[in-house]
């Protein structure tokens, strides 16, 4: 097995990966008295967005078909992967990862039209009188 594994992320700015000592937090949401202090992870990687994509331009912030690429070593990746199954950054293929670069293009491929709801409005849908701010006026 692969000692690191490409990891996509769907989202415009990337997002930053943690793991925590689950235990820990167990304690923390039992504590008689509210613990203010955010928990402390034990490991983090902050994964790129759409906008490290090599293709994404700035000028038509096309965000569908695209991601950001991270390698991430496979321990940390299995281990954030349980703590966070049921959440909708996995569910939804907001993050995700592939063991190979061409499985990456592919897996990419195969979703270039599927929505993730954070691509900004078409220009076309934009109401009378608003002109899109790249456009020539």
């Amino acid at each position: 097995m692969a000692d690191h594994v490409t990891v996509l992320c769907r989202l415009p700015s990337g997002i930053r990966l943690e793991l925590h000592d689950l235990p820990s937090l167990s304690e923390r949401a039992q504590a008689s008295a509210p613990i203010m202090a955010p928990p402390q992870a034990r490991a983090s990687i902050t994964l790129n967005g759409i906008r490290q994509d090599p293709h994404y331009h700035p000028l038509e912030n096309r965000l569908l078909g695209r991601a950001g690429r991270t390698n991430v070593p496979t321990d940390f990746w299995k281990a954030w992967l349980e703590q966070n199954k049921t959440s909708s950054l996995v569910t939804q293929k907001l993050v995700f990862a592939e063991t190979t670069a061409a499985r990456a293009d592919n897996a990419m491929n195969e979703l270039a039209k599927e929505r993730t709801g954070l691509e900004g409005a078409e220009h076309t849908s934009l109401v009378e009188g608003v002109t899109p701010l790249h456009s020539a006026a």
